[in-house]
């Protein structure tokens, strides 16, 4: 689920937490927020992505709260690769806002709460304990919405892809960033016949005409992107 704000009826529970965030105030913000509760310790504040990367690594840590904006290494790319070390580690996004297309990436690599710097500070409490009780935590009405609509476009890609070949998927993403057939041809090692002959498949399947048309659904729809 989205949101879920109740609580256990036993909310205490023993809690090693990593906190990144570049700026210092609000590390030792954070720090006295989160140790206020019972039972929770921060094991580390880091400035940077590449510090949470070590401790994640050399200490035992239950959960990480992180920003998205960092000097050596954004927050996504940290999600990334903390994702690839610790697969089930539990992930919180606290930041003071999130583009569409970084809350795409940050759910798509599984991050299991955000937190808006705006909200009161009990949001990220509550956010903690509903993410280490094994829920998912993404309250904020403007959040759900902005996930609506990326589920929603993530259903539609679905879809279209669903319509195509691997090699049509492949001419199409060409053909939409702007080569001709020509240098299709070239790039996949077909003739250009073959590759008017996947676009005009395309088209039929997608109910287009149009090149432009194409590159407008391509965009939208992020055609043959991981």
């Amino acid at each position: 689920m989205d949101a879920d704000n109740h609580q256990d009826p036993d909310t205490s529970m023993n809690l090693r937490v990593v906190v990144v965030d570049d700026h210092l105030i609000i590390l030792d913000g954070l720090r006295r927020l989160i140790e206020a509760e019972p039972g929770w310790r921060v094991v580390a504040t880091c400035r940077s992505a590449r510090h949470a990367i070590e401790v994640v690594m050399a200490e035992m840590v239950d959960l990480v709260v992180l920003d998205l904006r960092m000097p050596d290494m954004n927050g996504i790319e940290l999600i990334r690769r903390l994702r690839s070390d610790r697969p089930d580690l539990p992930l919180i996004v606290l930041t003071a806002d999130i583009s569409d297309e970084h809350l795409a990436e940050a759910t798509r690599h599984r991050v299991n709460g955000i937190v808006l710097k705006e909200q009161a500070p009990s949001a990220l409490v509550e956010c903690i304990r509903a993410v280490a009780a094994g829920r998912t935590c993404f309250t904020d009405q403007t959040l759900l919405a902005a996930l609506d609509r990326i589920r929603k476009g993530d259903a539609a890609r679905e879809e279209v892809l669903k319509k195509l070949t691997p090699r049509e998927i492949e001419v199409s993403r060409l053909a939409a960033a702007g080569l001709r057939s020509r240098e299709i041809a070239a790039r996949l090692g077909i003739a250009p016949g073959t590759v008017k002959l996947h676009l005009h498949s395309v088209y039929s399947k997608l109910d287009i005409t149009t090149r432009v048309e194409l590159a407008n659904l391509s965009s939208k729809l992020q055609l043959g992107n991981d």
